[in-house]
């Protein structure tokens, strides 16, 4: 539901927009068949529905008319500034021409002053004339003084209006701060789409007969969790890490590498745009039957609380293959910019090209966490990623897919030591699982190999 409200300052009239979503509970589900689960899933989808179009066609409409009146008042503002001076001015020439009149009031009297030596008739033909013209003196000073007096009023006036009008654009900038944002309804409305692709279903909406029967209604905190409850097939699943406050759908890979793994970046063929903000990184986005990013507080709630592995898997344009797998990774919470907080163990054929932004915030184009004084590593690569000054990797770079001419170098999505920079990728994808009992040694060679180096 959307509410307009009108505030009013003189002849300033500001609307806020108000969002009241309305939801309905779903009804209640039946398990007894497939044909049950796919009516509730699409009522839930229904339910969650919001006609966006029309909230941001009202919400360009209000920031129009926000610009309008702000415009407005700068064009009264900047009005009133340049009357203020023009009489400044006008009172600079007024000054110019009473000093002016002084002194020739001055030299006047002086003159009558002196002693003179002509005739009695020519002298009182001279004292007439100065006379005269101290008569014509006086007249123009009271003309001059009226036309100051006006000019003060009018600065007076002027410097009220001018007050008047930076109240009222105080007020307004007051009301434009407590309104709905553009930027916080679009993020509101990312969220909201997340939800519809990624619905909180209740955990046993998916389960099969031999789950039902189970009375266990715990959900699986990672893919390891879904393996080694029933050793199912790689597909999507619900998943609840044990310090998120909502589960989420992830895709999840039983058969790599022993499987247990959990997809948190998948790219394969360019449809979906990785070139975006700090709030699309942050939530995730794409869809994980496609391309897609997980989420950089997901991946927080699967990694940073507990150390895992990271499997990293690349293939060329011509189909070559390669992987780096690490036995640590770990990335921080959104306070700590979601660094990359550990990261070690490596072994593989691809090279280590992520060693090096270890301990890296990330960035993205609209948020610079980079060590990169002189720019944003993010805008200028093209992408979003732990990037120090700037990077050896860059798997969110431009999905460009084969040999780059040199003006994109560093542009595409590349690892350096697979490829070099010069080179965009035609598939990557990055996994990560709990380490276990069989997982390598984060220091193959021992402690003392690592205190040495």
């Amino acid at each position: 539901m959307l509410i307009i409200r009108r505030f009013s300052f003189g002849s300033v009239v500001i609307c806020a927009l108000t969002i009241k979503t309305v939801c309905s509970m779903p009804p209640t589900t039946s398990h007894g068949s497939n044909e049950d689960d796919a009516e509730s899933r699409q009522y839930l989808r229904r339910s969650q529905q919001c006609d966006t179009d029309q909230i941001e066609y009202r919400l360009t409409k209000l920031e129009v008319q926000v610009g309008e009146k702000s415009a407005q008042l700068v064009s009264e503002l900047r009005e009133g500034n340049r009357r203020l001076q023009a009489m400044e001015f006008q009172g600079a020439e007024v000054e110019s021409a009473i000093e002016g009149f002084r002194n020739e009031l001055g030299r006047i009297t002086e003159a009558g002053r002196q002693p003179s030596f002509q005739q009695p008739a020519e002298y009182q033909r001279g004292a007439d004339k100065l006379e005269s013209r101290v008569d014509n003196l006086v007249k123009g000073v009271q003309l001059v003084v009226a036309a100051l007096r006006g000019l003060n009023s009018d600065i007076a006036w002027v410097k009220k209006n001018i007050s008047a009008i930076g109240n009222v654009t105080g007020s307004l900038l007051q009301q434009h701060n407590e309104l709905v944002t553009k930027q916080f309804l679009t993020n509101s409305l990312v969220e909201l789409k997340h939800d519809q692709v990624y619905p909180q279903i209740p955990a046993n909406l998916f389960k099969g007969p031999d789950e039902l029967k189970s009375n266990s209604t715990q959900v699986p905190r990672h893919c390891r969790d879904v393996q080694e409850n029933g050793n199912n097939p790689s597909g999507i699943y619900r998943i609840q890490p044990e310090h998120s406050h909502k589960a989420f759908m992830v895709l999840c890979d039983m058969d790599t590498k022993d499987g247990g793994w959990t997809h948190i970046h998948n790219r394969y063929e360019g449809s979906q745009d990785f070139y975006l903000n700090w709030h699309d990184y942050k939530i995730g986005f794409g869809n994980l039957g496609g391309e897609f990013w997980l989420g950089l507080e997901h991946v927080h709630h699967l990694t940073g609380h507990d150390v895992n592995e990271l499997l990293v898997e690349l293939v060329d344009a011509k189909g070559k293959k390669a992987y780096a797998h690490y036995a640590a990774f770990s990335v921080g919470s959104e306070v700590e910019g979601y660094a990359l907080k550990v990261l070690g163990g490596y072994n593989g054929d691809a090279g280590d090209s992520l060693i090096y932004h270890a301990g890296s915030r990330f960035s993205t184009k609209d948020l610079d966490q980079d060590s990169w004084a002189e720019g944003n590593c993010a805008q200028a690569h093209n992408g979003a990623w732990w990037y120090r000054s700037c990077d050896t990797s860059n798997l969110n770079g431009k999905y460009l897919n084969g040999e780059l001419p040199e003006s994109y170098l560093y542009q595409g999505m590349y690892w350096s030591e697979f490829r070099g920079a010069q080179y965009s990728l035609a598939q990557a994808r990055m996994m990560v699982r709990p380490r276990g009992r069989h997982s390598p040694p984060i220091f193959p060679n021992g402690l003392e190999r690592s205190r040495r180096t």
